[in-house]
């Protein structure tokens, strides 16, 4: 566990997340969009509260793995995102907790075992205020894929003895906005191997694929993730991809608090 330190107020940023829904269909027309919206807020008779008064509501979409989640405050609508359900338990240490604008969503920069990571939390309207800087908490986390391909062909690189190194099957992250100014903070490159068979979801209708992959293994600790992808984010070659075989490509992190 951490220090306890308490936080100081973070400063709210803006913007939201209600706009990742290319991640799973190609083209999102807004009265499309709005009629899913108004049909999960229709179908959904047993909403979550939160808030003061609990006057606040979560709708949610049939789904055990991956699901449409639409936040009301009062009578206004929010924001509405994809929620990624069933996950690997990471333990990070929270090191910033990043609102944004419209209260109810937010996004957490810790670590876990020492690997440096920021991912949208999709509860943060229900937990964001339970969070101590530099304290541990359990995180169930998930990724949707913006592309996903075969790995490239990595050279190797020579040690001190001179024998080359292969990149295959390794592991590896980093901040899409290293290499794009337009990446958001949960926003990664990833490159790993596929670690079991792929299996399929739908969500409101729209089929998809879970990769099981791993993206780092610090302290031996495996930062394993189950990755949904639409059809339409695959390269050429996806259809080929066996366990063992490495992928890399861009994805949008989540993650939700483990509740006890």
């Amino acid at each position: 566990m951490g220090n306890g330190q308490s936080n100081s107020a973070p400063v709210p940023k803006a913007g939201g997340h209600g706009d990742h829904w290319g991640c799973i269909f190609r083209n999102v027309e807004e009265d499309v969009l709005l009629n899913m919206i108004e049909a999960v807020v229709s179908t959904d008779a047993q909403p979550e509260k939160f808030g003061p008064g609990k006057q606040d509501s979560a709708y949610r979409s049939a789904g055990e793995r991956l699901r449409v989640c639409v936040l009301v405050e009062g009578k206004d609508l929010i924001s509405a995102y994809p929620e990624a359900q069933v996950g690997a338990a990471w333990p990070i240490t929270v090191r910033e907790v990043v609102p944004w604008a419209n209260g109810l969503e937010g996004q957490i920069t810790g670590d876990c075992n020492g690997a440096i990571i920021s991912f949208f939390d999709t509860r943060f309207y229900a937990n964001g205020h339970k969070y101590t800087v530099g304290q541990t908490y359990d995180f169930e986390m998930g990724a949707l894929a913006y592309t996903l391909e075969p790995a490239t062909e990595l050279e190797g690189v020579s040690d001190e003895l001179g024998t080359k190194v292969s990149f295959k099957g390794a592991c590896a992250y980093m901040p899409a906005g290293m290499g794009n100014e337009h990446a958001d903070i949960d926003d990664l490159w990833f490159r790993s191997p596929l670690d079991g068979e792929v299996q399929q979801v739908e969500l409101e209708g729209k089929r998809l694929s879970i990769y099981p992959i791993t993206i780092a293994i610090p302290e031996h600790f495996e930062m394993n993730l189950p990755l949904y992808a639409a059809e339409h984010v695959l390269g050429a070659g996806m259809e080929g991809i066996k366990r063992g075989d490495d992928v890399e490509g861009f994805l949008w992190l989540q993650g939700h608090l483990r509740e006890a």
